[in-house]
């Protein structure tokens, strides 16, 4: 009976639909001045218009969290502890029930407050139960009758409040979950029935959310597929709402997108521009030392990239990886900005990672000599730098993960781990050397480090490592540019059936297939899915780990102790990120296709003149392609 009621209310849902509703999902007051920005301030607006674009966009941001996030749950809030907030409600909670016990102890006894409390109860039960349950809404009131308990008191001048206990545990039994019997049961061993009471309506609390929880996970195949046509459809009424009020809102949106158009058209930035974001100039610092690393590498630069619609809006996406939490996001992005933002720091992570290795294993090539120096000298085979980078991995990948809150202490840390970690790599190769035998990593280094570094060479070191840490290093601003490259390519509207892995990232690759591989053998834990969206938005076969196999392989494996390695793949990151920015264009393609145009109408405008006045004609008409169509699917 139990579970049949249990599986009832996932096909018909519940009577607390609205109640599911009003649990928020992403704080009101936090995405306030996304529903209407600061400029307004001088707009009157009427109450019923605020609610309206605020439920609106609410209504949205619900389903977008229950499509996008497969743990998505409705928890009960809870205040911190030393908060007013907290302390308030335990005051009236504890006053709710002295004044229900002070009643009971009174001479005569007041029954009012448990006639009430009866009531509650009952309504409690009712919300769990769906609206065509007629039998299980008439066990109900014949068991909670509140008429025949007045009548009771009426004609005795007493209410057995343990036989409305007994009543009240057999009914939540009937409706909870099987993971509630025991605490249902163990409501049966307190003796006093106002303690028993209390207890009974934090289970019903818990009860509730459980048939919330319960009935998301199964309706969420459902919502998914129809994810797209309502957050565009609330979209449109949170549009409608501002536009009441005379705000446009999609003015981020409008000023996100032409920042992105603008890198691609440098000259056609206007001078003196108040528009454009401290993003824009780390991007132009950083494509300045990235191209003098190129010139140093002897890398061509690639051809400049056409701003056709598709790569308008590609690199837009591309600039939110770079931007900080403190800026004006989208509109249309602010319910992924925590998720983009975390995407973006793990970027970072990435690119300062394998800009640490390169550098540190290239300064211990150019100095070997300088390293040891009381020795001939020491030829540095594959087997010992393979052996270095390594190293670096484990203890960079420590030092970057282990906390981010004091930057300076961080560096330091970071840059003493680092130092260490080369001496110990030094202290295996002297090892090996003096006993003649040919190099091998799995030499124990016991006791401290017997071989340490030259104080102008840790300084050096230092500093270069350092300059990784700051992103003011060139290789650092290289290798940035190689993820986003990278990235670039795994964004485009028809990417290759295989996106070859950025120099300089292999030993990533290594690195984590080694940890998970090491993880899956001591079967440390359960597979951790890479992201929460739905297979089907991730186009298949397109993308390759770092490794040559397909990412969906990739993106399912097991933590390594404290340390989760597939944060630092490149194929990981985009694997998760792909599936955010394709449920992203698919809702909001409309209105990206119109800002876009908008941009791109006067220079095909000029386009077209400028042919005109030339009388220029061309017997093969021109290939519809990525570069010169904006094609949205819906």
């Amino acid at each position: 009976m139990k579970m049949k009621i249990w599986s009832l209310q996932v096909m018909f849902g519940t009577s607390r639909e609205k109640e599911i509703q009003q649990v928020p999902a992403l704080s009101f007051l936090q995405h306030w001045n996304y529903v209407f920005p600061n400029s307004i301030t001088a707009v009157l607006c009427t109450m019923g218009q605020l609610a309206e674009a605020a439920n609106a966009f609410y209504n949205m941001s619900l389903a977008h969290e229950i499509t996008v996030d497969a743990g998505f749950k409705i928890e009960k809030h809870e205040p911190p502890k030393e908060s007013l907030e907290n302390c308030i409600k335990k005051t009236m909670h504890q006053a709710f029930w002295d004044l229900l016990r002070s009643s009971l102890e009174s001479e005569p006894v007041d029954y009012e407050p448990v006639l009430r409390l009866l009531a509650e109860v009952k309504q409690s039960l009712n919300d769990l139960v769906l609206p065509n349950q007629k039998t299980l809404q008439k066990l109900i009131d014949n068991s909670l009758d509140l008429e025949v308990a007045r009548t009771e008191l009426d004609e005795t001048g007493h209410i057995c409040l343990e036989a409305y206990l007994e009543q009240v545990i057999n009914l939540m039994k009937q409706f909870c979950a099987p993971v509630r019997d025991k605490e249902v049961e163990a409501l049966r061993s307190i003796d006093n029935p106002v303690d028993a009471f209390q207890h009974a309506f934090a289970l019903l609390e818990k009860m509730h959310m459980d048939l919330a929880n319960f009935t998301i996970a199964h309706i969420r195949p459902y919502i998914r597929q129809q994810a797209v046509t309502y957050e565009r459809t609330k979209f449109t009424e949170f549009l409608e709402a501002q536009q009441a009020v005379g705000v446009d809102g999609l003015l981020r949106t409008r000023n996100w997108i032409r920042e992105a158009y603008q890198q691609l058209n440098p000259e056609e930035t206007p001078v003196g521009s108040q528009n454009q974001t401290t993003t824009s100039d780390t991007h132009s610092e950083s494509s300045s030392t990235s191209k003098g690393a190129d010139e140093l590498m002897g890398v061509s630069h690639p051809a400049p990239i056409q701003p056709t619609p598709n790569n308008i809006l590609r690199e837009a996406y591309l600039i939110l990886l770079t931007r900080s939490t403190t800026n004006d996001w989208p509109e249309t992005v602010i319910m992924d900005q925590q998720r983009i933002h975390g995407l973006g720091t793990q970027l970072s992570l990435i690119v300062k990672l394998s800009s640490l290795i390169l550098v540190v294993c290239n300064y211990v090539a150019m100095n070997a000599a300088r390293i040891f120096p009381n020795t001939s000298s020491v030829r540095l085979d594959s087997s010992m730098m393979l052996d270095l980078k390594n190293s670096l991995c484990r203890s960079a990948v420590i030092a970057l993960t282990a906390g981010q809150t004091d930057a300076s202490d961080d560096e330091s840390d970071t840059a003493d781990q680092i130092i260490l970690a080369v001496e110990h790599w030094a202290n295996r190769v002297m090892k090996n050397r003096n006993h003649g035998q040919s190099y091998t990593s799995t030499t124990a280094d016991k006791g401290c480090v017997s071989f340490i570094l030259p104080i102008p060479l840790v300084e050096s070191l230092r500093e270069q490592i350092n300059e990784v840490l700051n992103n003011s290093h060139p290789v650092h601003a290289l290798m940035h540019k190689r993820a986003i490259g990278f990235l670039r390519l795994a964004l485009s509207s028809q990417p290759p059936e295989s996106i070859p892995m950025p120099a300089g990232f292999g030993v990533l690759c290594d690195f984590t297939q080694q940890s998970l591989a090491h993880a899956r053998a001591a079967n440390t834990g359960p597979p951790v899915m890479a992201t929460g969206v739905s297979g089907q938005l991730l186009p298949s076969g397109h993308l390759l780990s770092d490794c040559g196999r397909p990412a969906s392989d990739c993106c399912t494996g097991t933590s390594v102790s404290s340390t989760d390695t597939e944060n630092f793949s490149l194929s990981h990151l985009a694997s998760r990120l792909l599936p955010l920015l394709a449920l992203n264009r698919h809702v909001f393609g409309p209105w990206y296709a119109e800002i876009i145009q908008s941009l791109l109408e006067p220079k095909r405008t000029s386009d077209a003149s400028y042919e005109s006045s030339n009388c220029t004609a061309s017997s093969e008409p021109k290939q519809a392609n990525e570069d010169t169509t904006f094609h949205m699917s819906t």
